[in-house]
């Protein structure tokens, strides 16, 4: 169980208490936060994250380094599979196919404030 994000907050419920999310949603909200933030970053786990040194943007393979980087950032998520299905170079967005217990949902990152 994790607490949801939604817009960058955490989401509370009517009453005040935290909204709970697990299983499929809980997994998605994973990718995207693995996604969200360059690996060393995050103060309180320094290997949360993806490898964007490793990523240059303007390359002819962006995408498919993308899609290495990110599955390596999600290696310890059990039961995912993430595939970066598309990449907006310009913008620097990518869509990422998550997929969990058979389900599977595609999820937009912006990228552009990190690399």
């Amino acid at each position: 169980m994790d607490v949801r994000i939604n817009n960058g907050d955490i989401a509370l419920r009517l009453n005040g208490d935290f909204e709970m999310i697990g299983g499929f949603d809980e997994a998605v909200q994973l990718v995207r936060t693995v996604a969200l933030v360059k690996r060393g970053d995050f103060q309180y786990d320094r290997s949360l994250g993806v490898d964007y040194n490793a990523f240059s943007p303007d390359a002819d393979n962006a995408a498919d380094r993308l899609d290495m980087l990110v599955k390596e950032g999600v290696a310890d998520i059990g039961g995912v599979d993430a595939q970066v299905i598309s990449y907006d170079a310009v913008n620097a967005v990518a869509g990422i196919k998550v997929t969990f217990r058979g389900r599977s949902a595609v999820t937009e990152v912006d990228i552009s404030g990190i690399i």
